[in-house]
């Protein structure tokens, strides 16, 4: 009795070893790393559209959409000026690029403050205030 149980264990653990190991090299593609420079190309274009009023929600209805995450723009500040510090590095999949904003509040009062921006060209065009 013990050697049939020991052949039926062989029999079951066997194909599922194996189809682990098939199973591991099996997923999903990793995501290609976004070009830097049409990165910044991405930057400058939502830069000038913010400062001409465009809204999060029309971008993200735009054809290509582009998907702003930036709270400041979302919640109605006016963007009135804005610099790319340095060059954009690149951070897993996206490019990051550290901007000075000077903005009106939403009170009116002039603010100038610097955040760090994930940007991904592919596939899909993303833009988002990296926090922390």
């Amino acid at each position: 009795m013990p050697l049939r149980w020991s052949c039926c264990r062989r029999l079951i653990i066997l194909p599922v070893l194996f189809c682990a190991l098939l199973a591991a090299g099996c997923g999903p593609a990793p995501v290609p790393p976004s070009d830097s420079k049409q990165a910044l190309a991405i930057v400058e274009r939502l830069m000038s559209q913010w400062k001409t009023g465009v809204t999060v929600g029309e971008l993200a209805q735009s054809n290509p959409p582009t998907f702003v995450s930036e709270v400041l723009w979302k919640n109605g500040s006016k963007l009135t000026d804005y610099r790319v510090v340095g060059e954009g590095e690149m951070l897993g999949p996206n490019v990051r690029f550290k901007i000075s904003l000077k903005y009106l509040g939403k009170n009116g009062a002039v603010a100038q403050r610097s955040f760090n921006y994930l940007v991904t060209t592919t596939p899909a065009m993303t833009f988002f205030r990296e926090e922390g």
